[in-house]
């Protein structure tokens, strides 16, 4: 008997290997992803925002790695938490004091949008159609404002494809890779939350139908009907486990890395796990000599992850 809905995914033409650079952008789901695939030592750009949830401040985002513009002293708020940010990055970018802020957001544009040049893959993650307008504008996080000084809007996906559109015009020469975030935003209401996620769908299905280097992972399906159990969430039952996300990472690279490229995250990942065991004597000889040898497995696995990529 079967118990599982299986969900059955398409490869990526052409699969990707240990060359591809992958720019991130997108939920907390993306950021998630984003740091499982830099512990299997893939290339991926350095995260300039912080979580973006709303497919207008993804956008926006993109434009400017596009067009790298620094954030200058107009753009700094203060914010009930004490600390000071911008309406355009998430609350963990938000530092003690404005040049604080300034340093580190400049910082990480300026790395990301030279990544973003180069990058083979850029993989999206939607997770809301609502947004929050301050002033007209669109908000990438509300940082604890009060919520009298925002309207509240619902994205159609006419509207989400209108924001998107542009930017993968500019950028054929790399695949876009879209996903729905599987995580949920029940501060909506649940049926809220459905309205969302549809039309986050139905925009990716018109983005489909106008390009062709766009390829659709089913994050949002292999947690709604593969999984489909709260085992698989955490606490708040709307983010999800670490075991959760480690499931999507393989499905989605079985489904769109090379065969050389799946051997090497093998070898990479029994590596990793060896190197997260915690001895019960570790000033004990035979565990100075297992790490010696888990470091030169180390060295040796990257000199070859390091000539994959020179090849390219």
């Amino acid at each position: 008997m079967e118990w599982q809905t299986k969900i059955t995914t398409e490869s990526l033409q052409p699969p990707f290997s240990y060359a591809t650079r992958f720019l991130f952008a997108g939920s907390c789901f993306a950021q998630e992803m984003a740091q499982q695939m830099r512990e299997l030592h893939f290339q991926v750009a350095e995260d300039a925002f912080g979580p973006l949830f709303n497919p207008a401040s993804i956008a926006s985002a993109l434009e400017r790695l596009e067009n790298p513009g620094f954030f200058t002293s107009e753009d700094v708020m203060q914010f009930p938490y004490e600390a000071f940010g911008s309406l355009s990055h998430h609350t963990s970018f938000s530092r003690e004091n404005p040049e604080a802020f300034l340093d580190h957001a400049n910082v990480c544009l300026k790395k990301a949008a030279d990544f973003f040049k180069a990058a083979g893959i850029v993989i999206i993650t939607l997770g809301t159609a609502w947004v929050y307008k301050y002033n007209g504008g669109v908000v990438a996080n509300c940082h604890k404002m009060p919520a009298r000084l925002f309207d509240r809007v619902f994205l159609e996906p006419l509207d989400i494809f209108e924001m998107l559109a542009p930017v993968i015009e500019r950028n054929r020469d790399k695949t876009w890779i879209m996903t729905v975030s599987p995580i949920r935003h029940l501060a909506n209401g649940a049926h809220g939350n459905q309205l969302s996620k549809a039309s986050l769908h139905l925009a990716i299905k018109r983005l489909q139908e106008r390009f062709s280097g766009i390829w659709y992972f089913p994050s949002y399906e292999l947690i709604m009907d593969e999984l489909r159990d709260y085992r698989f969430y955490a606490t708040d039952r709307c983010h999800l486990t670490q075991e959760a996300i480690a499931y999507i990472r393989e499905r989605f690279l079985e489904a769109a890395a090379d065969q050389e490229t799946m051997a090497l995250v093998r070898e990479m990942e029994k590596l990793n796990t060896s190197l997260a065991h915690k001895p019960l004597f570790p000033r004990s000889g035979s565990y100075e000599k297992f790490i010696k040898n888990l470091d030169k497995q180390r060295a040796e696995l990257l000199q070859t992850i390091g000539n994959k990529i020179k090849k390219c």
